[in-house]
């Protein structure tokens, strides 16, 4: 009898074993990469917000009148949304 010409099973289960290794080690690499992007988020989110209550505290009514005029664009964007979608109803 003639032997495969792919080798057997023991390849393919050397091939198996490679292609796990491979993919263990490709979820390694996304894990830390994002790991990463979580902890430079979280810095970059101290820094903003170290800035936001540094502005706060030297300017509280510039800061107070820019949270009011949010606020109103806020309500605004939100009525005209709500509008669009009780006219757009079709049952």
């Amino acid at each position: 009898m003639s032997t495969p010409s792919y080798g057997g099973s023991n390849d393919m289960s050397e091939r198996a074993a490679g292609l796990t290794d491979a993919a263990s080690r490709q979820f390694d690499r996304a894990l830390d990469g994002a790991e990463h992007a979580a902890r430079s988020a979280a810095e970059q989110g101290r820094h903003a917000m170290s800035a936001i209550d540094q502005t706060v505290r030297q300017q509280p009514l510039a800061s107070l009148a820019a949270v009011g005029v949010l606020g109103i664009v806020i309500g605004a964007l939100w009525k005209m949304d709500s509008g669009r979608r009780s006219s757009s109803r079709w049952y």
